[in-house]
């Protein structure tokens, strides 16, 4: 069970866990985003990246390696730039900042960041509607 972000260690590249990831940690991280002290982001903003993840992952589809290398990894660690400016225009707050960090420093292959797209969806899906 997931009680704080120091709990979160996304691993998108271990199947064996998975299914956790995208059920209990999802919800948990769903959660955290959602405290009850107000939302740590809006489902709006929310969406904002994991469409941005969305698109980076068709682009990710059928290159090889080197070409994921450059053609789509540089741009999923661009995506920590893009967290922090939504930060500093107080969009999103601290834990998501923390759960996209750990998220994209995990991304290193096309098929982990295909399953860090799956895990968004999840989280997605657990988050309350306003």
């Amino acid at each position: 069970m997931i009680k704080s972000m120091n709990d979160f260690k996304p691993n998108f590249g271990e199947t064996k866990k998975l299914a956790n990831l995208f059920g209990e940690d999802a919800r948990d991280i769903a959660k955290l985003l959602n405290d009850g002290y107000g939302a740590d982001i809006s489902t709006t903003q929310f969406r904002q990246f994991y469409e941005k993840i969305l698109e980076l992952n068709e682009k990710a589809q059928g290159l090889s390696v080197p070409e994921f290398e450059v053609k789509v990894l540089p741009f999923v660690k661009l995506l920590n730039s893009k967290v922090q400016y939504s930060k500093s225009r107080r969009n999103c707050g601290e834990r998501f900042e923390e759960m996209m960090d750990k998220s994209i420093k995990a991304v290193n292959s096309a098929t982990e960041l295909q399953n860090f797209k799956y895990f968004l969806e999840a989280v997605i899906g657990y988050m309350p509607k306003k």
